[in-house]
């Protein structure tokens, strides 16, 4: 809504624009039109024009001549010819406020300038050369036109702002109502989550203990096993769609302060060197001396967390794992590269999706261990942060995450 409200607004204060450039060079065209009438009829504006408008011409902001039998009435002018300095006509009977003294004043201004259009004053002037070579001046008043454009530009802001007000009030008075129903999805999807995982523990906790009374009763075998192991997984899966639920919720303040990123980075990146070093992995990683970052502390280690697991889980065998975390600007990055098998690059940004994973495979679950939900709330917590988290791949030699903070 605010995407679209800002476009409207820019569209309105665009043609604001365009309408004012438009009668201002409409005008300046006109004026231009009969100073050239005026000089090229020896410094008078004839009076013989269609008594009609080019209703044509009218209409084409950028055409000339828009002159009829009023506009010899209508105009206030004055011209001086001057030749070696010294003046040789003036004539300001078609402007009551200029007597000679004023005109020659003005005439002297020009005179030295290169002949052509120019504005002195509130007269728009043009200064050419006769054939017998004499300099004639004609001025042109243009008080009044600039009154007009003045009034003009005046209204059309007053109408833009009262319509960009207006557009406000409307688009926030429509928006909550057109997003009401998509806000109560969400919010009952998020209470769905909370409420199913609450519901899914007991069952969870009822099969886990009966398989272990079953195992006491008639010893090991594989299809307890099996039920062990699959009501493990699906414990901690309850347990990271309550956390996910829990930081789409959160918005307490009170849990953040200062802290240093650097330390907390490298504190949680050593936690991986025997699980990296045990799966025959090499991981390394770095962090710039000494920077400090204002947010929730637990929440940072842990998206650190996710990253390192993701890597390990998903690097091909022998393969590299490399974190950094330095400063760009008056931003903080954290880096995690890893290699690993072929990923699409036009699907790389779905690995943000809950319950996605860019190996659907029975097998590849089993043995990484994933639900495709860590992302998620990786990308959960950076937004929480106001950050932004983006994922990168060449799709031969390794996958790129890059957080900025």
């Amino acid at each position: 809504m605010l995407i679209a409200l800002f476009a409207l607004a820019s569209l309105t204060i665009v043609q604001t624009i365009g309408v004012n450039v438009i009668n201002i060079y409409q005008r300046d065209s006109d004026i231009r039109s009969v100073l050239k009438i005026i000089a090229a009829n020896k410094g008078v504006l004839p009076n013989n024009f269609d008594d009609e408008y080019d209703f044509g011409a009218l209409l084409n902001p950028f055409g000339e001549y828009r002159i009829n039998i009023e506009t010899p009435y209508s105009t206030r002018y004055f011209v001086v010819e001057m030749m070696d300095n010294v003046i040789t006509k003036i004539s300001t009977e078609h402007a009551e406020e200029v007597d000679e003294k004023t005109a020659f004043s003005y005439a002297s201004q020009i005179y030295n300038s290169a002949p052509g259009f120019g504005m002195i004053d509130f007269y728009r002037y043009y200064y050419t050369v006769t054939s017998s070579g004499k300099a004639m001046m004609v001025f042109i008043d243009m008080t009044r036109d600039l009154a007009q454009v003045a009034a003009l530009a005046t209204i059309s802001v007053f109408v833009n702002l009262v319509t960009i007000t207006a557009l406000v009030i409307l688009v926030y008075w429509l928006s909550k109502k057109a997003m009401k129903p998509v806000a109560d999805s969400i919010e009952k999807q998020k209470q769905f989550i909370t409420d199913a995982s609450h519901e899914l523990k007991t069952p969870l906790a009822i099969i886990s203990a009966n398989a272990e009374v079953l195992e006491m009763c008639d010893g090991e075998n594989e299809w307890l096993a099996s039920i062990k192991n699959q009501t493990t997984r699906m414990n901690h899966l309850v347990k990271k769609l309550v956390e996910l639920s829990k930081l789409n919720e959160m918005q307490d303040e009170h849990s953040r302060s200062t802290f240093n990123i650097s330390e907390a980075l490298l504190e949680t990146a050593a936690n991986f060197e025997t699980s990296a070093a045990v799966a025959n992995k090499h991981f390394s990683y770095s962090a710039a001396n000494d920077i400090h970052f204002y947010g929730n502390e637990a929440e940072i280690r842990q998206l650190i967390t996710i990253l390192c697991d993701n890597a390990i889980k998903y690097t091909d065998e022998c393969g590299h794992i490399k974190l950094s975390l330095y400063k760009s600007g008056k931003s903080i990055i954290i880096e995690s590269y890893n290699t690993c098998e072929y990923v699409d690059p036009n699907t790389v940004s779905r690995l943000f999706d809950r319950f996605y994973r860019g190996d659907s495979s029975r097998a590849r679950e089993e043995k990484t261990g994933g639900y495709g939900i860590g992302l998620s709330i990786a990308q959960a917590i950076v937004h929480r942060h106001k950050g932004k988290i983006k994922v990168s791949t060449t799709g031969t030699t390794g996958i790129t995450f890059k957080v900025t903070l």
